[in-house]
């Protein structure tokens, strides 16, 4: 009777390394910003992501040497190791690269990808783009826009985001995303396109830019309501 205890003990042991090894290594792992936060984290070859807002990654460790794969619902920023191929797939598009550094966002049916150093291959839908350090590309449903940076890292790493000839449509959902806020506009939305940058470490402040480029009066019904009417 002893003897079959123990190998009873052993048994329910030995099972619970394998479920452990088997969680830690097979299940997917997966990492997430919500609205209002960022979360920085290391993947298994010490490659470093940082997650933007309402954004979330999932990957599996086990492998990692030969897979080094994620999906990516969100933005991220991402310093990736020397070694082999490294693949960011979203829902809209995949991005390939070797040891670089490289912003994606996905949101809604937009699709964006920057370069900061290294090379990075972009795919979406038939097409492939190659983006070398300094250049970005913006996929909007079937239109497709070029453009170049002069910075070194994303705008929103200095907790700032930076908007070009954006809808305002597009400007509130990214406020709302990164202070956790709702924003209600009681006018007819103005057609204007906006370019500048916003901080998403002040609202009052970023409020204040909006109301000031659209002639917008300024409501805080609660911490997190907000109101923009026409004056």
């Amino acid at each position: 009777m002893f003897r079959n205890w123990v190998f009873k003990i052993a048994a329910i042991v030995i099972l619970f390394i394998g479920v452990t090894f088997v969680m830690r290594n097979f299940v997917t792992e997966t990492k997430s910003a919500t609205n209002g936060k960022k979360t920085t984290f290391t993947l298994p070859d010490n490659s470093e992501v940082i997650l933007n807002s309402d954004s979330e990654i999932d990957y599996k460790k086990w492998n990692w040497s030969e897979n080094r794969n994620l999906f990516l619902k969100g933005e991220a920023f991402f310093k990736v190791a020397k070694g082999k191929r490294f693949e960011v797939t979203t829902p809209l598009g995949k991005v390939t690269v070797l040891g670089t550094q490289f912003d994606v966002k996905v949101r809604k049916n937009r699709f964006d990808v920057t370069c900061f150093t290294g090379k990075v291959k972009v795919n979406y839908k038939h097409k492939e783009i190659i983006l070398t350090p300094g250049k970005s590309v913006t996929f909007d449903n079937e239109l497709q826009i070029n453009s170049i940076v002069a910075h070194t890292k994303p705008d929103w790493l200095d907790n700032k985001i930076a908007f070009k000839k954006e809808s305002l449509k597009y400007l509130i959902d990214e406020i709302q995303r990164q202070y956790d806020v709702n924003i209600e506009i009681r006018t007819n939305h103005p057609d204007e396109l906006f370019t500048g940058k916003i901080p998403t470490d002040n609202l009052d402040i970023a409020l204040e830019i909006i109301a000031t480029a659209y002639h917008f009066k300024t409501m805080k019904v609660t911490s997190n309501k907000i109101i923009f009417e026409e004056k």
